[in-house]
């Protein structure tokens, strides 16, 4: 507040003040605020028709339909001292998302699926000013929930397969294991924005998280936001090969496959001659369903 508003405040202050001491000290009559026209809790489903949502929460959803291509619904814009809780159905489960900020639900228009992306930015606890510290076990608890309800963590075909304080140590912040519980001191070092990508039931689900950068002093107050994206991995699949082919993308996958893996082992490679450990164990998720008409291609040993 600026210096003007607090004077200006003070003098107010300072009227009311006398003025309810002339009136026997009444209280002026308290003007009730106004109740936010859409509801305290919000639902949407992957693959739900971006139509029916938004006739679902008339006063909530706006659709953008004009676009090429694709259809926008959006969320209004949320009154902040009544921000909703939104309840996400994917992956065969429900994540529940407080104090959403704003919701994005994607349709492609000619594919008829419905929506096949959704976008959630939340606030971090109440948000505003708040200790790092307090920041960083809230956003631990919420990633804590995700792994207790099956999300695990998922490593991209052509990057190394590492867990703990080896991932972190290799991908910094872009790639964070949802297993391993950041130290304050941790917390504080990453750069840029903090990344954890999830797979569940052919469902990927990759949590961000924003910070002032200009708030990182780990004993001053900063501020966070978090924002969720979740996809069904059929559109995650899809976006490896040019537009034009993705309706086929299975016809072309295993020399897309064996390439990425290629990648992979070089990298892998060069941090076992360092001593690093590689999490072997870790298989990579299976193709998602063929759509009717189509078949996943046979996996061959060097892939699977």
């Amino acid at each position: 507040m600026s210096r003007t508003a607090l004077i200006t405040l003070a003098a107010l202050l300072a009227i009311i003040g006398g003025i309810a001491g002339i009136t026997s000290r009444a209280e002026p009559p308290r003007q009730e605020q106004a109740q936010p026209t859409y509801p305290a809790h919000i639902e949407l489903a992957l693959y739900q028709r971006g139509d029916d949502w938004e006739k679902q929460y008339p006063t909530a959803v706006i659709a953008e339909t004009r676009n090429f291509g694709l259809n926008f619904y959006n969320s209004i814009d949320f009154d902040a001292n009544a921000l909703p809780m939104v309840t996400i159905d994917a992956g065969g489960v429900k994540t529940v998302i407080p104090k959403a900020l704003s919701i994005m639900g994607v349709e492609n228009k000619t594919r008829g699926l419905g929506i096949t992306r959704i976008n959630v930015h939340a606030r971090v606890k109440n948000g505003g000013a708040m200790s790092h510290d307090e920041a960083r076990l809230y956003i631990l608890d919420i990633i804590e929930k995700l792994s207790i309800a099956g999300w695990k963590m998922v490593t991209p075909l052509n990057k190394p397969r590492l867990n703990g304080i080896h991932a972190l140590n290799y991908y910094g912040a872009d790639a964070l294991d949802p297993n391993y519980k950041l130290s304050f001191a941790e917390w504080m070092q990453l750069k840029g924005i903090l990344s954890w990508e999830l797979y569940l039931n052919h469902t990927f689900i990759t949590l961000n998280i924003n910070r002032d950068q200009d708030h990182l002093d780990p004993n001053k107050p900063g501020a966070y936001i978090m924002s969720f994206t979740i996809e069904p991995h059929e559109e995650v699949q899809r976006i490896y090969v040019e537009e034009k082919e993705r309706d086929h993308w299975r016809q072309l996958w295993i020399p897309i496959a064996r390439k990425l893996r290629s990648e992979r082992n070089i990298k892998e490679a060069k941090l076992k001659a360092q001593g690093i450990p590689i999490v072997s164990d870790y298989k990579d998720p299976e193709l998602p369903p063929a759509p009717p008409g189509q078949q996943n291609p046979v996996i061959p040993k060097d892939l699977q």
